[in-house]
């Protein structure tokens, strides 16, 4: 079951505890406590919201501006981005999610699925072709990953 838009003193958020593990934007120790939370960037799209790590070394620029042109031409719309972190949220995480433009409102469901340092959001029969973009983010991540071992 999706995880339901919850009001917050700045606009909308989503409890996200799972896939921000996943997608590596919390680090936590062996105990469970946290020991790093990240700091993110949320675009809006029509149906479509993109939670992106902000440390240009887990995702470069150039991968965030094709994600980013990627949904825009998949959603044909794009709205409002804005700088937020992971924030602690009971005994898990949540998100700050944009709200100017992509129709969403407290109360509705909202899937979210994960890859390395992206988060996507999307109801269950919105016309996005999430899987696209996190494959998309899957290969950039391991583009990544080749360059880096080949540098050093």
């Amino acid at each position: 079951m999706a995880n339901q838009l919850t009001t917050t003193g700045d606009g909308l958020a989503l409890q996200v505890t799972k896939p921000a593990r996943s997608a590596g934007l919390v680090e936590e120790d062996a105990d469970g406590d946290t020991r790093n939370r990240a700091a993110v960037v949320a675009y809006g799209f029509d149906d479509l919201i993109l939670v992106l790590d902000r440390d240009n070394d887990r995702v470069p620029m150039a991968d965030r501006a094709e994600l980013v042109a990627l949904a825009a031409k998949e959603t044909e719309s794009i709205h409002r981005g804005i700088d937020t972190r992971i924030q602690h949220s009971g005994n898990g995480y949540r998100v700050q999610v944009p709200t100017t433009g992509t129709g969403f409102q407290a109360g509705e469901g909202l899937p979210c699925h994960a890859a390395p340092g992206l988060l996507v959001m999307a109801p269950l029969d919105a016309s996005v072709e999430t899987r696209h973009l996190l494959e998309t983010r899957r290969s950039q991540a391991l583009d990544t990953e080749v360059g880096r071992s080949s540098d050093g």
